[in-house]
């Protein structure tokens, strides 16, 4: 039985303890969190359930030396604001506790390099939650480009807008030396995918602040872009999306339904895993804490990388 305990209680680590709390050989047995928890999540920009947190027979801590002291942890998730990734995960690794950490891996390179270095130290590892590379769509779209079913990719366009975030605690979100703002928060997620399908970039150019687009360049005549926006109404809602372009073929995801269209032949929607990207990455990473697989789908070097891509993506 693998035993948990959750740093930080608000959204993200409300969607953390529901979902190791959903797998067989996982027992969530402590969490803390600095501020009194009432046992009900605060609201993020993707819909999860916000009902009241099962907190029956875990043991609540303010303080993570004592939880650390007290509680026998196989490993961690740090769900905290991102300016407290480092020097928490490292606490977590010198204990001797495998860390999954939100993402942004950190504010910079060089604390991302701090993380890595001592995860190799203590033997442990270190997982950054970058849930996008295990969203069903997103997964289907992975071994597409993998398998050449479609030939190569001629261009892809991936966009994630919504409203400037005002529901965080102390709006730390709207504080970069805190959040990193919106290249760390929010464009990074299509950053790392992008990262993930086609590599380390030759370049990488910005235009904008608030809105920002990002051509993402490969020295090969590709058109790789992403787009983020925390400048939407707030009617709006959220909306990731993507189009992928391929020799044979245009994969399109609206953020509710992935479609392929291929050259020749009818469109059609593809049969995707059940779930989301919360879902698989803790039961991916319980499995191999476990032992029952083996494959690294985001190493921390990885993660590192996609920091130093969204770090370059802030315009003056």
């Amino acid at each position: 039985m693998i035993r948990v305990g959750i740093i930080g209680l608000g959204f993200m680590g409300g969607v953390h303890l529901r979902n190791w709390q959903a797998v067989d050989g996982a027992d969530v047995v402590a969490v803390c969190d600095a501020n009194p928890i009432t046992g009900a999540a605060k609201q993020g920009n993707i819909d999860a359930s916000s009902d009241q947190l099962d907190l029956e027979g875990v043991a609540i801590y303010t303080d993570v030396a004592e939880m650390l002291a007290h509680e026998n942890l196989d490993v961690v998730s740090i769900a905290l604001p991102t300016h407290l990734h480092k020097a928490v995960s490292i606490q977590c690794l010198q204990a001797g506790v495998h860390v999954l950490c939100e993402k942004p891996m950190a504010l910079s390179v060089a604390d991302c390099d701090a993380m890595i270095a001592a995860a190799s130290a203590a033997g442990k590892h270190l997982m950054v939650a970058h849930c996008i590379r295990f969203w069903p769509e997103y997964v289907w779209v992975k071994k597409a480009v993998e398998s050449g079913e479609y030939g190569s990719v001629i261009a892809a366009d991936f966009s994630r807008l919504t409203d400037a975030p005002a529901w965080a605690d102390d709006s730390w979100l709207a504080d970069p030396a805190k959040s990193g703002g919106i290249a760390l928060d929010l464009h990074i997620h299509d950053l790392d995918f992008i990262q993930y399908l086609f590599g380390t970039p030759t370049t990488i150019r910005s235009v904008g602040i608030g809105h920002v687009q990002t051509q993402v360049d490969y020295g090969d005549g590709r058109a790789i872009t992403a787009t983020a926006s925390w400048a939407m109404p707030r009617s709006f809602g959220f909306q990731m999306s993507f189009k992928i372009i391929f020799e044979t073929a245009a994969l399109v995801f609206d953020g509710s339904a992935l479609k392929v269209y291929p050259s020749e032949g009818e469109p059609f929607t593809p049969e995707v895993a059940a779930g989301d990207g919360y879902k698989g990455e803790i039961e991916y990473f319980s499995g191999l804490l476990a032992g029952t697989n083996t494959k690294i789908i985001i190493p921390p070097e990885q993660a590192r990388e996609s920091v130093r891509m969204a770090l370059e993506t802030i315009t003056p």
